[in-house]
């Protein structure tokens, strides 16, 4: 399982409209221990944001400034549509954790609002949230990894046997082919908490110079070697 926005997100969000005064943000971010609330519609679009910084860059800056990212504000403005950041920075909720990390580095910003295809709110996700699957318990990430072993690959614990102590996940026992061993690998590698793999699994068949090889191949209907463009000898 890929962990999506969806599956971390904070779904009940304080929000403002764009008439709420200044002074009113001002002492809900402060009570509710917040740094920044999304400025909606009645409908719940989002049209914005208003966080400290544009509290502070209302008080302090006596320009006024362009749309767009820019702030609309002057000293003296006194509602959210006045001091707002638009847009405001958002993602869908089925954006895997990877791309909000990144989307989230690349703006140096703690926070995107999840939105819905039309803009509509459904949450906020923070940088606390990406990292909630990486302080998991081992026995959750060990349960997590067998389910995705024995419903991807039908392998179950007796066949390949998880292991995982600190994040680290160690997989012992044997499977058919090298090439399902590292697919067993790779996934497990994929299961949000899991840090490192330690890879003790077996195989019977080595099929990796198998699947490198491409002009001794044989043909399906003949032992024989079968070369592409020419006949079987």
């Amino acid at each position: 399982m890929q962990w999506q926005v969806d599956d971390v997100m904070t779904r009940e969000v304080i929000t403002v409209g764009v008439d709420t005064p200044v002074g009113q943000i001002a002492g809900l971010l402060d009570r509710e221990g917040i740094s920044a609330v999304p400025v909606t519609t009645p409908a719940g679009d989002v049209l914005g944001v208003v966080s400290q910084a544009d509290l502070l860059a209302g008080v302090t800056d006596g320009k006024r400034r362009k749309p767009r990212g820019k702030h609309l504000t002057s000293a003296s403005a006194a509602r959210a549509g006045d001091v707002m950041t638009t847009p405001a920075l958002s993602v869908g909720a089925e954006a895997s954790l990877k791309q909000a990390a990144r989307t989230m580095q690349s703006r140096n910003v703690r926070r995107l609002f999840v939105t819905g295809p039309q803009g509509r709110l459904l949450g906020v996700v923070t940088r606390g949230d990406l990292l909630r699957p990486y302080a998991r318990q081992d026995a959750a990430i060990r349960r997590e990894v067998e389910a995705v072993l024995r419903g991807r690959l039908w392998i179950r614990p007796e066949q390949v046997a998880v292991r995982v102590n600190e994040g680290t996940a160690t997989l012992t026992g044997a499977v058919g082919r090298r090439s399902t061993a590292g697919i067993v690998t790779r996934l497990a590698t994929a299961v949000p908490g899991v840090t490192e793999v330690v890879d003790r699994i077996g195989y019977d068949f080595d099929d990796a110079a198998l699947a490198r090889s491409r002009v001794d191949r044989t043909h399906p209907f003949s032992a024989d070697p079968f070369r592409p463009g020419g006949r079987a000898a």
